[in-house]
């Protein structure tokens, strides 16, 4: 196996390190650091995961940890896992820098020197990284080496299975209503909507919108929202008032779905939101429904399935 096909990270995870960056940027124009584990698996590569930070002192350069905090995390996770074999990622961000290693964090990495090798990871709001792996030992001679490599992030797949049974059942049940294209051109995102485009925005009555391309625009607007919401553009007051206005659309277009509407504080929704992906952002009135029409709009982010808006 390559090395930059061993290490990997889940999407939430990676948007967990992304929303503590953005809030230590947003409220102090500082850099933050933790701690991540990396925990071997069965097909050989390792998984990283457990995201968290910890008491430290910061600046908009440099970044600290407490040594007791360092030593609890990793009394904490070692006797989750006990595996020999897992190690610990130090990470910290460089908010709107280049994602490199400085003097400091090179000094900071040699301080996980060990038998054996050890992990680092320097992320950016741009979502740049650089993610070092360094070999303390190789074949048991003192011979170092660091290595700067691919962390992966994965995606979440719909996992399909179409049965036979499935198949029929649709022929049975299922129509399609004559709909008139009203789409043409290409933009950022493959299909840019007729400057004459209906869409529940708009309001047009007369235009009668797919389920799957009502909830692909309405994610759209969710996105956006959580974006500007997180970048510190949107205040609490506008979200508010904007996930009340998208409501009032799904209500309006009988939509099986809105979105949810949490009573939280300023900070306490700026922490919800960094460890929400869009599609977490609604509810759905039944689950069946909301699975197929995930799976349907997913399909149709690659072009091979759908009536995508965009």
């Amino acid at each position: 196996m390559n090395i930059n096909e061993i290490f990997y990270i889940s999407e939430k995870d990676w948007y967990a390190l992304q929303g503590w960056a953005t809030i230590a940027h947003s409220e102090d124009k500082n850099e933050i650091s933790g701690l991540m584990t990396a925990i071997p698996q069965k097909d050989g590569r390792f998984k990283v995961s457990d995201v968290e930070i910890l008491k430290q002192q910061n600046t908009g350069t440099n970044t600290e940890l407490d040594g007791d905090a360092v030593s609890a995390y990793m009394m904490k996770y070692g006797m989750k896992y006990n595996n020999p074999d897992m190690k610990f990622v130090w990470w910290h961000s460089h908010h709107t820098m280049e994602a490199f290693w400085s003097g400091t964090d090179t000094n900071e990495i040699d301080a996980w020197k060990n038998n054996s090798f050890s992990l680092a990871l320097v992320i950016n709001l741009k979502e740049e990284y650089l993610f070092r792996v360094s070999f303390w030992k190789t074949n048991g001679l003192p011979v170092e080496q660091h290595i700067d490599t691919t962390l992966t992030v994965e995606r979440k797949e719909p996992k399909i299975n179409i049965t036979a049974h499935m198949k029929k059942k649709y022929e049975e049940l299922c129509s399609t209503p004559t709909v008139t294209n009203i789409y043409n051109g290409y933009n950022r995102n493959g299909v840019v909507r007729n400057p004459n485009q209906a869409n529940l925005w708009q309001r047009n009555n007369e235009a009668e919108l797919s389920m799957e391309r009502a909830y692909n625009q309405v994610l759209e607007k969710a996105e956006s929202l959580q974006d500007s919401y997180m970048d510190g553009t949107l205040k609490l007051g506008d979200w508010n008032k904007e996930v009340k206005e998208i409501n009032k659309v799904c209500n309006k277009n009988k939509l099986p779905f809105k979105m949810k509407v949490w009573n939280l504080n300023k900070h306490d929704l700026q922490n919800k939101l960094m460890v929400t992906l869009p599609a977490e952002l609604f509810e759905w009135e039944d689950n069946l429904v909301q699975e197929r029409i995930e799976t349907i709009a997913w399909n149709a982010s690659f072009g091979y399935g759908g009536n995508n808006v965009y």
